[in-house]
């Protein structure tokens, strides 16, 4: 089955400096694969946005965010770091409903405007979450809450 493009390939680990690339054709494919031979990949559909990730961390139901300019998005004059965003009510519901599905109490997740609603396109179980007012708090609390609770 041929690939349906554009989609975007993702390094599989999350780190500085990874690979995060739109693919419109199979040229760029194989040039990517050349670059990157060993890097164990993720494929999404690529989803047109506005050039800014929406970036949802919770810490144990309170959530924090920011908007950052996307690693896709053609470079900006506007380029500023992430900002401080109060997500609205709708997207900081369905950040704490992915910390459900998947049983966490830390995380982070990235939403993209999509045609009809938001779309989830990356949740990371281990999120660096910098800069954010109350978040360091919050994720020490939930430190020792956790030993307390185990007798430590």
């Amino acid at each position: 089955m041929d690939p349906v493009y554009p989609f975007v390939v993702k390094s599989r680990h999350s780190r500085r400096g990874d690979l995060v690339a739109r693919v419109d054709d199979a040229a760029r494919l194989r040039e990517l694969a050349e670059r990157w031979p060993d890097e164990a990949v993720v494929t999404q559909p690529f989803l047109d946005g506005t050039g800014w990730d929406q970036k949802l961390w919770v810490v144990d139901g309170r959530v924090f965010a920011a908007r950052r300019r996307s690693e896709l998005a053609p470079p900006a004059a506007d380029a500023r770091p992430a900002a401080e965003w109060e997500p609205p009510a709708d997207r900081a519901a369905l950040a704490l409903r992915v910390g459900e599905a998947f049983g966490l109490d830390v995380y982070g997740v990235d939403l993209l405007d999509g045609p009809a609603e938001p779309v989830v396109v990356d949740v990371n179980a281990f999120p660096g979450i910098r800069g954010r007012a109350g978040a360091p708090e919050a994720l020490a609390d939930l430190a020792l809450r956790v030993a307390a609770g185990r007798g430590r």
